[in-house]
């Protein structure tokens, strides 16, 4: 079933200009950053009893220590972190991709809490003013490894990243030692309209109008170097 959700999250990535490879790589590192960030934000925020707050009330910290604790702020917060990703473009891709994330990082925490009230010691809430610092240390690595698998890599197949680099890039085989070289899409066309130029009959002339030898690229030679380009 997961996999299904995630094939249908998938098919909506957005095409993005990207330079280049690395520039992707470089965007996708901050992305992570700045919403490992923004977890470890909340979580202090949940935290924390509020002063005003009567012993008897309760908080959102006794709801991550009981384990029934909501994120609402990483719905809120969380696309205008990944819109960075894309560039602002694919909403909607964007918004299931955040959702599959609060998912993972809220059930990791609730996952931990009922580990934690199983087998470990803990402090009632009505007596302390917050939740221990190793209980919080804790709670906040397997949320942001719970991020980290949700968010995955490029590498991933299926995962949210790879489809969206297979969205922005063409991928091309070198003919002898079959390496790959990912392209740009939208310097394709580029590449498309240098290939067309060289066939030309009226390019590739020399300044007295003379064809230059060895200017013009037969068919099949052509076909030959679009063959090695995953358009798809």
């Amino acid at each position: 079933m997961l996999g299904a959700q995630r094939r249908r999250l998938v098919c909506g990535a957005p095409y993005v200009d990207f330079r280049d490879a690395e520039e992707f790589s470089v965007s996708c590192a901050a992305t992570e950053m700045r919403y490992i960030r923004l977890i470890l934000r909340v979580v202090d925020s949940h935290a924390r009893r509020p002063p005003s707050a009567s012993r008897f009330a309760w908080t959102k910290m006794d709801e991550m220590l009981v384990g029934v604790a909501e994120f609402p702020e990483l719905r809120e917060h969380g696309v205008m972190v990944l819109l960075g990703l894309t560039h602002k473009r694919g909403l909607r891709f964007l918004l299931a991709l955040n959702n599959s994330i609060v998912m993972a990082v809220t059930v990791a925490c609730r996952t931990y809490s009922d580990a934690y009230m199983a087998g470990l010691q803990r402090d009632a809430p009505s007596n302390s003013v917050a939740l221990s610092f190793d209980y919080v240390r804790a709670m906040k690595t397997h949320m942001v490894r719970a991020f980290q698998l949700a968010f995955s890599s490029r590498e991933s197949d299926g995962s949210c990243l790879h489809e969206l680099y297979r969205e922005c890039f063409a991928r091309m085989q070198h003919p002898n030692n079959l390496q790959s070289v990912d392209i740009p899409r939208h310097r394709v066309r580029e590449y498309a309209l240098a290939l067309a130029c060289i066939t030309h009959a009226r390019l590739g002339c020399g300044a007295d109008g003379a064809p230059l030898a060895g200017q013009r690229l037969h068919e099949d030679t052509l076909r030959l170097i679009v063959g090695f380009i995953d358009f798809h």
